[in-house]
């Protein structure tokens, strides 16, 4: 017996008998009109997954900012409970200055001075006192800010000078907290909240570059002389 080979059979030359190695049959070829179709079904589905997933991240970012705020509440009632000059000593000693100290609770230094020696203040004051006592706490234990005094002292944007002790001074502390705990929050983001004309108030003909050897660098923008 003589065998013949090609792709698609083996053949039996002295009988002329073929064995088929594979099915030969072509499959119906997809019109451009299916692909469209298909595609354009693809593209439903993404959108619909993508506005789920947006759906899912806002809930997720609106229910940690109730829970922050919560820890916030119920850690600042328990620093209630302390006596002021101990809870003053803690923010003198975590690096805050007694001007700062002074502006957090709205008051003037010569009253800090006299909470220091004893005489009491009001419960607004006490509260003031006590929250930024929790917020520093908190930041430092859950994001772990070691020095959270001079990171509040630092402008959080290249082009404004607002710095977390602002956001604290008029009472934006989840601003303050958003700030801390989200690695990739936007700083423009957290001043269209806190001051939505910075652009306009901020505005200077200097801008901070990146010069080639890498470090910052100050320059005119473009357009100013």
């Amino acid at each position: 017996m003589k065998l013949a080979f090609d792709s698609e059979s083996i053949t039996d030359e002295s009988t002329g008998t073929s064995i088929g190695l594979r099915d030969t049959t072509e499959a119906p070829t997809r019109t451009i009109a299916d692909l469209v179709q298909h595609v354009g079904f693809l593209k439903n589905r993404t959108r619909v997954l993508v506005a789920d997933s947006n759906d899912v991240h806002h809930s997720a970012d609106e229910l940690h900012a109730e829970s922050l705020d919560q820890l916030l509440r119920t850690t600042t009632a328990q620093h209630a409970r302390e006596p002021l000059a101990e809870m003053l000593e803690g923010l003198s000693d975590s690096g805050f200055s007694w001007r700062e100290i002074a502006r957090l609770a709205g008051v003037s230094v010569p009253a800090v001075r006299k909470w220091r020696q004893g005489e009491s203040a009001s419960g607004e004051n006490r509260h003031r006192i006590a929250r930024v006592t929790a917020f520093c706490e908190i930041v430092g234990e859950q994001y772990l800010i070691d020095d959270v005094a001079s990171w509040l002292e630092t402008p959080f944007h290249t082009e404004a000078p607002v710095t977390g002790l602002d956001l604290l001074t008029n009472d934006r502390f989840d601003l303050a907290m958003r700030l801390a705990g989200d690695d990739g929050v936007d700083p423009e983001s957290i001043l269209e909240q806190f001051e939505p004309d910075w652009r306009e108030r901020y505005a200077t003909s200097v801008e901070v570059f990146v010069a080639p050897d890498g470090q910052p660098g100050l320059r005119l923008r473009e357009g100013d002389s």
